[in-house]
């Protein structure tokens, strides 16, 4: 194979996985906290068969005001920790919370919210509040506010996003330097999410210019493959 067409041939490959990437972030742009997906294109790919990497654009998203008390957004910067239904602890900012049958406060995806002492679980018929601070409260079925009991406190911790990684199941994990150590200054919007970060009209923008890309490319590598088979021919007449 020409240089041409290899060089060609590795371009199309990362602007498929770039198109794969701006694909996933548009067909996520309504989940709840999702961070978008960015692709970046390997130097010197042709020689070290590289085609690409991924990395995670973890700027918040736009706060949006729904009036639900069990609705919160992280204000500014910081993660809540979460049990997934495997039992696993990773990082989330979704906070479109409930309460499920067993108790536990879930979010949307069914993962535990953990607090100090682990996953909270409030009594059965009790009223719940949550302070800014992510101090959970309720009160007691057939009580006033003045039987208000605290249950504990939503571990949200600050960790460098350069210590995170995001899984292929869309998961944030933090590795073994990273700092998970309980953040006083994180802060909660109660009765708002937190939007996805992912801005489509940008995104459909970029999706067309990759198609157009490709095109080209794939045009190039029909050009240096014609040019390929005129040589050899005219090396056989010589």
């Amino acid at each position: 194979m020409s240089t041409v067409l290899q060089l060609t041939a590795a371009a199309s490959r990362q602007i498929l996985n770039a198109q794969a990437a701006v694909t996933h972030n548009l067909a996520n742009a309504g989940t709840t906290a999702f961070k978008a997906d960015l692709f970046y294109a390997e130097q010197g790919y042709a020689k070290s068969g590289e085609s690409g990497s991924t990395t995670v654009d973890f700027s918040a998203g736009n706060m949006s005001y729904t009036g639900n008390d069990l609705d919160i957004a992280i204000a500014g910067e910081g993660w809540m920790q979460v049990l997934t239904p495997d039992g696993e602890e990773i990082l989330s900012r979704r906070g479109d919370l409930r309460i499920n049958t067993a108790g536990n406060l879930v979010d949307a995806e069914q993962n535990q919210i953990l607090g100090d002492g682990g996953p909270i679980n409030v009594p059965d018929g009790s009223q719940v509040t949550i302070g800014s601070d992510g101090t959970i409260s309720y009160i007691p079925q057939g009580e006033t506010a003045l039987a208000t009991v605290v249950l504990g406190r939503i571990l949200l911790v600050n960790p460098d996003p350069e210590s995170l990684t995001k899984g292929l199941d869309g998961n944030i994990r933090a590795n073994a330097e990273a700092n998970l150590e309980p953040a006083a200054d994180v802060q909660l919007a109660i009765g708002a999410l937190e939007t996805s970060n992912v801005n489509p009209i940008a995104s459909m923008v970029q999706m067309i210019e990759l198609s157009r890309s490709f095109e080209g490319h794939i045009q190039t590598m029909k050009s240096a493959d014609e040019l390929d088979a005129s040589s050899a021919s005219l090396m056989r007449l010589e």
